[in-house]
């Protein structure tokens, strides 16, 4: 059970890092496109283009895959804690007060 919480935490450490990346890929792939404007594009802009195209979708299913893998981490640690009946009361009802 420890080692899962170390997972989920490090999902969600993983969550705002891929985020980040991800809006500063499409705004490097944009400026990109933005500053290869020649109509017919040589070999260079498109290489540029394509390079920053293959490391957006990169980041981008990365992205994908770690907040797939945190819901489903969520719904299983929900399952597994909620299999687990409370403690019973009924046994000693002073167990509440002592110390």
């Amino acid at each position: 059970m420890k080692t899962f919480i170390i997972f989920m935490n490090f999902l969600d450490f993983m969550f705002y890092p891929l985020m980040i990346a991800t809006i500063i890929a499409v705004i490097i792939e944009q400026v990109i496109r933005r500053v290869a404007d020649s109509d017919p594009q040589s070999y260079d802009d498109t290489n540029a283009i394509r390079i920053s195209m293959n490391i957006r979708k990169f980041i981008y299913r990365q992205f994908w895959i770690v907040n797939i893998l945190w819901f489903l981490g969520f719904f299983i640690f929900t399952f597994i804690v909620g299999r687990n009946p409370p403690p019973d009361m009924m046994g000693d009802p002073n167990l509440l007060w002592k110390l």
